[in-house]
């Protein structure tokens, strides 16, 4: 196996370990190791980003640049003071944008009926969901809105693209919502609600990037690959 593809390989168990770490912490109520781990699922996603793709794409460039938004979110989200909650709020928002345009080329490409028809039902959630949290969220409204729209459209096009990009959508689109709840909705309680929106989030972080990978036409160990010839597709 090529040293490129080694890393590429440890970089997703480390991704993996960290994530049950998390977890974990969770469980036993360790804040520091929460705050700890929190913010390196996007810097290990990043580097997963960065040892797959062989030369920067449009599409490299936007699931980076989402990821940077994403570790800015994953940073200041578990803060309580409410500038805080929004400037994470914006980042995630940010991040979903970036996401979004890196999936349109995908869903203009092989977006599938029947994923699509089963998509539909997520701009009713995110709408009850919103019109639910409008009290709640209080001069963050606006900034909620916004973030709902930009989790209906990722979700939406994540459906159109291939199998991990679809399920990783839906499950953020889950994890967002129930964070929302927390956020905005203390009544609604859920039990391990905590332990539910990070599972469903770095599971569903981690698919929607392997599944944009895997639309890639190329890896970098292919390209190192003695003789082997490299066509490049831009994306």
């Amino acid at each position: 196996m090529p040293p490129i593809r080694t890393a590429h390989v440890v970089l997703w168990v480390t991704y993996a370990l960290l994530v049950a770490v998390h977890v974990s912490s969770l469980l036993t109520g360790s804040e520091m190791l929460q705050r700890i781990t929190q913010p390196m699922f996007a810097p290990l996603l990043i580097a997963v980003v960065l040892t797959a793709l062989p030369r920067r794409t449009r599409t490299s460039a936007l699931l980076v640049l989402g990821l940077v938004f994403a570790w800015a979110g994953d940073s200041l989200a578990g803060l309580a003071a409410n500038a805080m909650q929004l400037i994470a709020v914006l980042s995630f928002l940010c991040a979903l944008v970036c996401y979004s345009a890196a999936l349109v080329p995908l869903w203009n490409r092989t977006r599938d009926t029947m994923r699509i028809a089963l998509a539909i039902p997520y701009g009713g959630v995110v709408i009850g969901l919103f019109v639910a949290c409008a009290d709640g969220a209080g001069s963050m409204l606006p900034a909620v809105a916004a973030y709902a729209v930009a989790l209906a459209t990722m979700a939406f096009l994540s459906a159109g693209g291939n199998g991990l990009t679809w399920t990783g959508g839906t499950l953020f689109l889950l994890s967002s919502s129930m964070l929302a709840m927390d956020w905005f909705l203390p009544g609604a309680s859920i039990s391990y609600s905590g332990v539910w929106v990070m599972v469903s989030y770095t599971v569903g972080h981690a698919l929607l990037i392997a599944g944009m990978l895997q639309s890639m036409p190329a890896r970098r160990w292919t390209a190192c690959r003695p003789g082997a010839a490299l066509v490049i597709v831009e994306n």
